[in-house]
């Protein structure tokens, strides 16, 4: 993301706001430029986007910080097309006391928060696992009832139910097979 890196190119903005015009403190402003632009756009359009694609929103109070962060940015931005007024104590104040503080608490934040969406949705993808398998297990167990009841069905045939037999043991020992699986990986959801 292009936010992080803004806060260092605010910072490396203010020193080269400071130096003499050479070929390297060009670069390097020109490299803090863009990712000044780039964070901005994040802030801005991206980011709102990524959300909105993820099904997620921010609490109101990070929202107004992502807000926050973007207006601090907007004058940082056109002040960065004039490179006559990316210069002083106005620019390097806004840089080192309003920008990059700023930008900071919104990434701690902003970092909090999907960790927690995180988790939330790991534990609800594990809740549904868990059900998913409970529910195949109640299969798993209808089918060893069916089975069952289909051996004592041919026994009770004799002779000519002998084959039926044979495919209804099948059909219960592959349940209960499955059914194994089925515990076992109820277990290692369980555990974790």
């Amino acid at each position: 993301m292009a936010i992080g890196p803004a806060r260092i190119a605010a910072l490396s903005l203010l020193v080269l706001a400071n130096k003499e015009d050479s070929d390297d403190a060009h670069t390097a402003r020109q490299l803090s430029v863009d990712r000044i632009t780039a964070a901005h756009e994040m802030l801005g359009t991206k980011l709102p986007a990524m959300l909105k694609a993820c099904n997620h929103t921010f609490p109101s109070k990070l929202e107004e910080k992502r807000l926050a962060c973007f207006e601090a940015l907007t004058p940082l931005v056109e002040s960065l097309r004039d490179s006559s007024k990316a210069q002083g104590s106005a620019f390097s104040d806004h840089c080192l006391y309003r920008l990059e503080p700023l930008v900071s608490s919104f990434l701690i934040e902003m970092t909090e928060d999907l960790m927690e969406n995180h988790k939330r949705l790991e534990e609800r993808r594990q809740e549904d696992m868990l059900k998913a398998i409970t529910n195949a297990e109640v299969v798993g167990k209808n089918i060893q009832l069916i089975a069952f009841n289909a051996s004592i069905e041919a026994a009770r045939i004799g002779d000519m139910g002998k084959g039926f037999t044979v495919i209804a043991s099948e059909i219960r020992d592959l349940s209960g097979k499955t059914q194994m699986m089925l515990d076992n990986i109820s277990d290692l959801l369980r555990a974790s």
